[in-house]
């Protein structure tokens, strides 16, 4: 076990923290994501590891920024967006900023593809009745290519309007790490 969870903060780039801690977390987030029965032990779990990884990533982004690796961290913040931008050249507009960019890339590609919740009250959505502590799995990858929101939503567009982009969360559930990011982001693209 210390073997692996060294090798998998090496992989991910969250090299601080304790491979004790890798392995904790890593198992509370595969159990969370498999507790279809909704067993508050293991939800309560997989919140606490969610939320160790989160801390962790935070931590890193300053550091990785100035002196980015090979670790999947490093890669998901430049490469991806790139790869994007050098695949589709038409793209590369010089008044569009690295935070268009990174807004439509997330939107297109959707780095968070479910997310399970559960219903608090009451609701009725397209005929389906749904109950109090009933589980959904809000499909974010789908809602962010949903062609009644978003014109052609399949392309990549840096001119995209991304404000309806839910590839981060939306109102409570909003992932806060990605506010810091899109602070670091918010440069003119220079070809």
């Amino acid at each position: 076990m210390p073997l692996s969870a060294e090798c998998l903060k090496d992989i991910t780039g969250l090299t601080n923290m304790r491979f004790q801690d890798m392995d904790a977390w890593s198992q509370g987030m595969i159990d969370g994501i498999a507790n279809y029965a909704g067993n508050p032990d293991v939800e309560a779990r997989c919140h606490a590891a969610t939320a160790g990884i989160d801390a962790a990533i935070d931590d890193m982004l300053p550091v990785v920024r100035l002196h980015p690796g090979r670790d999947m961290l490093s890669l998901m913040l430049v490469a991806g967006t790139i790869w994007a931008l050098l695949t589709y050249p038409e793209q590369r507009a010089s008044d569009v900023s690295w935070l268009q960019v990174f807004e439509e890339f997330t939107r297109w590609i959707s780095p968070i593809g479910m997310l399970p919740r559960r219903i608090a009250k009451p609701w009725t959505i397209g005929g389906v009745d749904l109950e109090p502590e009933d589980r959904v799995f809000f499909l974010i990858g789908s809602a962010n290519r949903d062609e009644t929101i978003f014109t052609d939503p399949d392309r990549f567009d840096t001119r995209c309007d991304t404000a309806t982009s839910i590839a981060f969360g939306a109102g409570p559930h909003s992932c806060i790490g990605a506010w810091a990011f899109r602070g670091l982001l918010n440069l003119p693209v220079r070809w």
